[in-house]
């Protein structure tokens, strides 16, 4: 996306100054935006809207986002220690056993990792990624393990390319918080879900408190320019059952991260240890933020509420 601003602005002949003058945002954020480093969501608009791209179509910009943080996880995604954890991958599959005879669509597959422990037992999945070397590389994976029941499906969560009543399972593991629309995306997945079917989502979610889960938040922003919006537990139950998913059955428990990992997982550089700095500045003054931040011996830790709702598909 960064390098099609780049290239549209030169197509209209201006230059960094006269974008700057009337964006009303300084030469220095454009010149950050066109390298890739996140900026505000404010600048960004501003910067957007003076090269007339309609901020209505703000979702599409959010997911060609998506497919550049994705593509450049892929490699190392699968090695990821917080993408494959087994116990918490049973745990997922354990809550749709059994699978045998089911049609399963992995929504935000990554790489692959849950699509292939469910194929063990279910007829056909179908692992759906935005990204095109996630793609690549659940295909890759697939030969080398001789998985010949996994159909990788490149496609946006927020419209999926299935007939209605397609799948007996939706899972869904760490997406949710990356998406724009998160009703569209349950009203595609209602869709797609034959009556009386099952969705499984797993994903990390906020504090109560609005301002624990803003800085939650704004931390993964920094972080990861994919990132949308954890929701708080409420929330989320709330969207879900205002799309008629019913007898939600919900596990909880906490993840502890590293920061270094952390921020290795989404390929983000902290130049000059800013964010590592202020996560530190809250740990050492004793405030954790609801995640239990803490500092000690060079090492910034913290933990991520993690929640597990299983609900049915009443049409």
């Amino acid at each position: 996306m960064h390098g099609k601003i780049t290239n549209l602005r030169k197509c209209r002949k201006l230059t960094q100054k006269e974008l700057a003058k009337i964006s009303d945002v300084n030469i220095k954020t454009i010149n950050r935006y066109e390298n890739g480093i996140k900026i505000s969501f404010r600048s960004e608009k501003k910067i957007l809207e003076a090269l007339g791209i309609e901020f209505i179509n703000y979702r599409n910009i959010n997911n060609e986002r998506n497919k550049v943080s994705f593509d450049k996880q892929a490699e190392e995604y699968e090695e990821s220690k917080y993408i494959n954890q087994k116990n918490s991958i049973l745990q997922l599959i354990n809550k749709g056993y059994p699978y045998t005879g089911k049609k399963v669509l992995d929504l935000g597959a990554g790489t692959g990792f849950v699509s292939r422990e469910i194929a063990k037992f279910a007829e056909e999945v179908y692992a759906l990624d935005i990204s095109d070397l996630m793609i690549k590389k659940i295909d890759v994976l697939n030969k080398k393990n001789n998985f010949k029941n996994i159909i990788p499906v490149k496609g946006d969560a927020h419209n999926l390319n299935f007939e209605d009543n397609f799948f007996d399972t939706v899972i869904t593991r760490l997406t949710f918080h990356h998406l724009k629309d998160v009703k569209k995306t349950l009203r595609e997945i209602k869709r797609v879900l034959k009556n009386f079917a099952e969705l499984i989502i797993v994903d990390i979610i906020t504090s109560e408190k609005d301002e624990e889960a803003d800085l939650q938040n704004s931390f993964d922003k920094i972080r990861d320019f994919s990132h949308n919006k954890f929701l708080k537990l409420n929330e989320l139950k709330k969207i879900i059952k205002e799309e008629n998913f019913y007898n939600a059955e919900t596990d909880i428990w906490k993840e502890e991260r590293v920061f270094e990992d952390w921020i290795k997982l989404a390929k983000y550089k902290d130049e000059g240890g800013v964010l590592f700095n202020i996560m530190k500045y809250f740990a050492i003054n004793g405030l954790k933020l609801g995640i239990d931040l803490e500092y000690g011996e060079s090492e910034l830790t913290f933990k991520q509420k993690m929640v597990l709702i299983k609900v049915i598909n009443i049409k």
